[in-house]
This record gives C-alpha cells, sequence and structure tokens, in this order.
C-alpha cells in the first residue's frame, strides 16, 4: 500500500489501519485493531520512501471508546509518541 502511494505521488499517503465496524460488540477486537494499527504505522514508516515530499498519515482507531484513557485515546498517545514523523492524523 505504501509502495503504490509513494509511487503515484500522493501528498498524503494513509497508513494501514485495522478497521473494525462501530456496531462490534467485541471490546477485545476494538483493542486488537488498536494497537495492530499503531504496529503497522511502525511498518508504513520503514516501507515510505519519500518522506521529505509526502506526509504519512495514520488513521485513529479505537471505536467509538472515547473516554479518558479509552482505546482512542490510547491511539492518539501512540501517534503523539511519533510526533517528529507524523505531520497529521486522520479521524477512523
Amino acid at each position: 500500500s505504501i509502495r503504490h502511494q509513494n509511487l503515484i505521488g500522493s501528498d498524503i499517503i494513509m497508513a494501514l489501519d485495522d478497521v473494525v465496524s462501530s456496531i462490534e460488540q467485541d471490546d477485545e477486537r476494538f483493542t486488537v485493531a488498536t494497537y495492530r494499527t499503531l504496529r503497522w504505522l511502525d511498518r508504513c514508516r520503514s516501507a515510505h520512501a519519500n518522506p521529505k515530499t509526502q506526509n504519512l498519515f495514520p488513521i485513529v482507531q479505537g471505536g467509538l471508546d472515547t473516554a479518558v484513557g479509552g482505546l482512542r485515546e490510547k491511539c492518539l498517545a501512540g501517534f503523539r509518541i511519533r510526533d517528529e514523523w507524523v505531520p497529521g492524523s486522520a479521524i477512523g
């Protein structure tokens, strides 16, 4: 995915994310998706060939868990520790 986005010259490249339907009832599935998305972000960064000319944006996961300390907050915290190379993010 990153290679293809590099090749077509995308200005903003979206990192791979593990999407879970918002109507899913399995909380563990949302947890798995959140942490998988963070691991995939690191892999996408490694595959990204043009970081000076193309911006890599991660996509926030965590389902509808907007509680303080919830999965969305944990996902965003994972993005913040990567701030030096994450110029922005998208809401999933």
